[in-house]
């Protein structure tokens, strides 16, 4: 029996240990090998390679959550199987229902958005550079060739401006990617993710709500009045935490909705005003708009100019 429960804590555990033997294995190594199992079984999770004979020592009351953990999944997955072949019925809020499908498919367009944004910012870093470079080759070349000297310090002037305008605009880029990577990827995240949670839950109300109904049809024995007196109790509890998710899901997308139109409706005319400023050569307006919101230039060495921005990079 010691021997069989060392080699499955040890399957489980995956602890290589080639020099114990029979003799070796003790109730406080069994003891100590249970722990991990003990320990994954307080986070909520059973591990896939996790057999009956690795718990026979356990204590009854872990043994407990094992059981009911088992039965909520298999609920769980009882429930969600059945709505996919239509056998068994499920709540539908189509209020709700619909500003979560509205909220995905904005985030896929909002997705797109950034992608096309930063993919921009890469491009102008890359021609603020080539500005950066032609300037500096054509004041090289003044003392090389003073016959020229005029035309060579006009074009090295222009650039110069180009490369000035450049960074406002691209200062003004950097902006609008990181508001919209913060939207995207934080604050509609967060949002889905308590959509999801609502989703579990709704089906875990189902799930015990189908199972209450079938038990109200069947024949009344003793069993079967104790049973559905157990489930009742336990499908109040889904109810309540349906309900609070439901709740925190609409608190979440109002929220949501709000934060997005007043960022967005600020972050479009400062990224419209930007890019007229900047290619009808006004420098002057492309200053009032970084000034306006607080943008600074993004200037680069030319050691960062050899090399790829960090949106590139995180790409």
């Amino acid at each position: 029996y010691q021997r069989r429960v060392r080699v499955t804590c040890e399957a489980v555990i995956n602890i290589p240990d080639d020099t114990t033997t029979d003799s070796d294995v003790t109730q406080d190594n069994v003891t100590s090998r249970e722990t991990p199992c003990e320990q994954y079984l307080e986070e909520g999770g059973i591990p896939q390679s996790l057999s009956p004979r690795s718990c026979l020592a356990m204590e009854p009351p872990k043994l407990d959550q094992i059981k009911k953990w088992t039965v909520t999944n298999y609920k769980f997955t009882k429930q969600l199987v059945s709505e996919k072949f239509g056998h068994s019925t499920k709540t539908v809020d189509k209020e709700i229902d619909d500003r979560i499908s509205d909220l995905r498919v904005s985030k896929v367009q909002y997705s797109n958005m950034l992608k096309e944004a930063r993919a921009m910012y890469t491009r102008y870093e890359a021609l603020l550079t080539s500005h950066r470079n032609l300037r500096s080759q054509f004041q090289t070349m003044i003392a090389h060739a003073p016959e020229l000297q005029d035309q060579l310090q006009a074009n090295a002037t222009t650039q110069s401006i180009l490369e000035k305008n450049g960074e406002g605009l691209l200062g003004t880029f950097k902006v609008f990617v990181d508001t919209l990577n913060t939207l995207v990827n934080i604050t509609m995240q967060d949002t889905l993710y308590t959509i999801k949670n609502y989703e579990n839950a709704r089906i875990e109300y189902d799930a015990y709500r189908n199972e209450i109904g079938a038990l109200q049809n069947a024949v009344q024995t003793d069993s079967n009045k104790n049973k559905l007196l157990e489930l009742q109790v336990v499908f109040e509890d889904r109810k309540q935490k349906w309900e609070k998710l439901k709740d925190d899901t609409h608190t979440k997308m109002n929220l949501l909705n709000e934060n997005k139109l007043m960022v967005m409706r600020q972050q479009l005319d400062m990224f419209n005003s930007a890019v007229i400023a900047y290619f009808s050569g006004n420098g002057d307006r492309l200053s009032e708009v970084l000034s306006e919101y607080h943008i600074k230039a993004q200037k680069f060495s030319e050691e960062d100019a050899s090399t790829k921005s960090f949106l590139s990079r995180s790409e």
